[in-house]
């Protein structure tokens, strides 16, 4: 199933390249962090809206000081259940389509079994896809019927993971309106999860011109060009992204794995590997690579420690990794 699909390839696409690095060292984005004993706690709750709830959704929660999101889809019903929560205090985000950030709140777990219930005042974002900060020509533009139709079932199909078809309804979408910057965004995401990379960049391009503040969009592009190989151009759209939401983690490994991949500024590098590191475990690695390579081996080995704690387990590449933790202690 996918949530949050209009951003969500950041989080799928980029593989880790490492230099001077032993080996690459897996693909996946999505690490979450270790789970203990004492996160076990099942937390099920209820969404609800002066207007009904519809459309993908995701409930998100973040424990206060720690950076480790846990996160949970809500159902047609507007259910959702969340595990793995140590009692404590949490910022709360319902995610709306297109990484819409349509309601947030500060709760407070007290342990396992518990119900939460959120009410959030206005959600006419959770139907139809928007950006925290809405352009003028966002405001202007109505969107025909007809457009607005195929674009909601291309919502439906990507939620359901028909991937083809969402396709065809989003272009459907961008062809009825050719102001619709929605559409070629997350017509693009199709292309960009499908390997299509320069299809994938013009969809992404259309929805930047007509919306140059597109969030979504210029952080998609971010994504297309790393894997283009375009790694200033990457780090230039990421840059533009971050502006609009500093909050972009996984925006923020894209730059610092640009900015490695084109010899640029190796402290703006660090920085936002660092920041990233919370939600991106393998960012913790580009860290440790860019600190050894300036002599700072015991900040580079606590990177490591970090990568190793937060992938519990045996494999060759757990192997690789704590073979490089002995070198950097000696």
């Amino acid at each position: 199933m996918i949530v949050r699909f209009c951003v969500s390839a950041i989080i799928l696409m980029l593989a880790l390249v490492a230099a001077s690095f032993p080996q690459k060292v897996g693909n996946a984005l999505t690490d979450t962090g270790p789970y203990s004993a004492e996160r076990s706690g099942i937390v099920r709750g209820h969404v609800s809206s002066n207007n009904p709830v519809s459309g993908s959704l995701l409930v998100e929660l973040v424990a206060v000081g720690s950076g480790t999101p846990i996160s949970a889809a809500v159902d047609a019903s507007g259910w959702f259940e969340l595990q793995g929560l140590a009692p404590g205090q949490y910022q709360l985000r319902l995610i709306g389509f297109g990484e819409q950030v349509v309601h947030e709140e500060v709760v407070y777990i007290a342990g396992g079994n518990q119900a939460l219930s959120i009410h959030a005042a206005a959600t006419q974002s959770l139907r139809r896809p928007g950006e925290p900060t809405v352009s003028i020509h966002q405001l202007e533009h109505r969107i025909p019927a007809k457009a607005q139709k195929e674009f909601d079932k291309g919502q439906a199909a990507a939620t359901k993971g028909d991937q083809p078809t969402a396709l065809g309804h989003f272009l459907k979408a961008s062809e009825i309106d050719p102001e619709f910057a929605d559409a070629f965004n997350c017509a693009g995401v199709i292309f960009l999860t499908g390997g299509e990379l320069e299809d994938a960049a013009h969809q992404f391009e259309k929805a930047i011109e007509l919306v140059p503040d597109h969030r979504a969009a210029l952080a998609n592009m971010s994504v297309a060009l790393s894997r283009l190989e375009q790694p200033r151009e990457a780090a230039e759209v990421a840059r533009r992204a971050l502006k609009l939401d500093p909050g972009l983690l996984k925006v923020r490994y894209i730059l610092g794995l640009s900015l490695i991949r084109a010899g640029g500024d190796k402290d703006e590098a660090l920085d936002n590997l660092q920041r990233a590191a919370t939600d991106i475990p393998k960012a913790h690695l580009l860290a440790a690579k860019i600190l050894a390579d300036s002599g700072q081996c015991e900040k580079a080995a606590k990177h490591v420690e970090e990568y190793l704690l937060s992938r519990p387990g045996d494999g060759v590449d757990r192997q690789k990794v704590e073979a490089w933790l002995v070198q950097l202690r000696q």
